[in-house]
């Protein structure tokens, strides 16, 4: 495994070391930790004092709803109530129409659903369309349990209780405690449209929506076909899991089985052993902060291990509360568990086969793009170009393609979990494109060493014939890399580099030039060698 992969994901004999900086302690996740901790005990006091149901929901929001800034923690906050509101208020008024006529309810089930997951891909505020369709959905798969539509009525609007006050105080608990950021926060540009830019051309995105809705509602079909509803923790994973490819939601899909399993394990450990010895509230506050110590601690580290965290609390919250109060009932841990892995088993079949889209597939995508701005960025400076142009064209280059390498990185860590990118041989396979990421960092790292300022004082001291060689090599260089992304055959390649390269040498030698920048030019074109048509790394189509 090459060495962008050391630091993204453990080997056989580095899963100490990799959990050890996975869980490094920081200021930042200290004091995330506490409040995750003091809200998840408000909560329990609150909602065993007042009597509030679906306390394992109010306690789980707090995990939910908190990030790593004020900003943006009150940001999800209020699109979050916005979208529960929304969602309570339509599923209550389509429930005017389905309830009591399960051929309505389950087909509006999957339209709402469908509709959902393809706002969440349209819109770019997409987690609030995704809130409504999920929140209308789970709320619509619940009417066959109410003996009375008065009673239904009650269940909802008590859920819109319990999930708007933790929010609330998830939401005032971060602008109280959670410390301002280091440095300024990054500006993002506004966007011009409620719309992505290819909302309606692109059809990945009906793809994406039909194929959640099929793997829910098959789930749904499951567990109502055998009158098993303690496992519908399935339709919540498959909604939850689905991400934009497949090693993405396979990903997440782990990090909940995993967090599940440990939140579900402490919850029966709590069931058997230490609830039955509980006689005060206060007892029960200090089993909740430890086990929310720990999950917290986990879900405030990086999106690697993160989600586990939430699920950790998830699992073990859901299992050990029943109402507003603790329960002793052991089904519920098991059926929790079970439901969890049913929807990744349905999740995993349906998007690995129905309109698969694949990570490597996309990292494929980003390594040609890089290769391109790499071209780009190759043939600055020129003799033809001032340097208040060329310099400024260069920074923009850089910025692009660090933006494109980190999300490489992302697509090859992703791609790891998928099972056609562990074929060990071939042009495409994962370890390939591996050494194919690692080649672009390097060269990449030495076209930008080229714009460095002592880089470009050196350039504007080459006499005009060393300059006008070495923008001649480079333009060569550029065009081998910009094959490199299709692997287009051409016979005159080495040779055009090569005569490149000795005309750029002869004039160096000859007017006995040295410095830092000929020595990266040296490199730059030996990593071409290694790459386009007839060198040893080529980007397969």
């Amino acid at each position: 495994m090459s060495a962008v992969f050391t630091d993204a994901l453990p080997t056989h004999l580095g899963w100490v070391d990799w959990l050890r900086r996975e869980l490094a302690p920081s200021h930042d996740r200290k004091v995330r930790t506490l409040i995750l901790i003091g809200g998840t005990v408000l909560c329990v006091i609150i909602s065993m004092t007042l009597q509030v149901p679906q306390l394992a929901t109010s306690a789980y929001m707090v995990f939910f709803i908190s990030k790593e800034n004020k900003k943006v923690t009150t940001l999800v906050g209020v699109v979050g109530l916005i979208g529960l509101t929304i969602g309570i208020a339509a599923s209550l008024l389509l429930y005017k129409f389905t309830y009591g006529h399960p051929e309505l309810r389950i087909p509006s089930m999957a339209i709402v659903l469908f509709l959902g997951m393809y706002a969440s891909r349209i819109l770019v505020i997409g987690p609030l369309g995704f809130l409504v369709g999920f929140v209308i959905a789970v709320t619509q798969s619940i009417g066959e349990l109410q003996p009375s539509p008065e009673q239904l009525v009650r269940e909802i609007l008590w859920i819109w209780v319990a999930v708007a006050y933790a929010v609330g105080l998830t939401v005032v608990l971060n602008r109280l405690f959670l410390p301002k950021p280091a440095g300024p926060p990054p500006r993002l540009p506004k966007p011009k449209s409620l719309l992505v830019p290819d909302a309606f051309t692109n059809p990945a995105h009906v793809r994406f929506a039909l194929k959640v809705t099929l793997a829910t509602m098959i789930c749904y079909i499951i567990y109502s076909g055998v009158d098993w509803f303690g496992i519908h923790t399935a339709f919540i994973t498959c909604t939850f899991i689905a991400l934009e490819s497949t090693g993405a939601t396979l990903r997440k899909g782990i990090l909940r089985t995993v967090g599940c399993i440990i939140g579900g394990l402490l919850a029966l450990f709590s069931i058997i052993y230490l609830v039955p010895h509980m006689e005060t509230i206060a007892s029960l506050v200090v089993l909740v902060a430890c086990v929310s110590a720990l999950a917290a601690w986990v879900a405030t580290g990086t999106e690697r291990i993160a989600y586990a965290g939430l699920q950790i609390a998830f699992a073990f919250f859901y299992g050990l509360f029943q109402g507003y109060a603790p329960d002793t009932d052991l089904h519920n841990v098991r059926n929790r568990v079970v439901g969890i892995l049913l929807g990744l088993i349905v999740t995993a079949l349906v998007f690995h086969y129905v309109w698969p889209e694949r990570a490597i597939d996309r990292l494929r995508d980003v390594l040609r793009e890089v290769f391109r701005q790499l071209a780009r960025l190759l043939i600055i400076p020129s003799p033809e170009t001032p340097v208040k142009e060329g310099k400024p064209r260069a920074e923009t280059l850089i910025a692009e393609i660090s933006r494109e390498l980190e999300q490489a990185r992302r697509e090859a860590e992703l791609a790891s979990f998928e099972i056609d990118a562990s074929r060990p041989h071939g042009s495409g396979s994962l370890g390939s494109l591996e050494t194919i990421l690692s080649r672009a960092e390097h060269v990449s790292a030495l076209a930008a060493s080229l714009s460095s300022d002592s880089s470009w004082q050196e350039w504007q001291q080459l006499p005009s014939d060393a300059q006008q060689a070495e923008s001649e090599l480079r333009n060569v260089v550029a065009r081998r890399v910009e094959r490199a992304t299709n692997g287009d055959s051409a016979e005159d390649a080495d040779a055009n580099l090569s005569s490149a390269l000795a005309r750029w040498t002869e004039k160096i030698q000859r007017l006995s030039l040295e410095g830092s920048r000929i020595a990266v030019v040296s490199q730059v074109a030996a990593e071409a060698q290694q790459l386009g048509p007839t060198g040893s790394q080529v980007l397969p189509k």
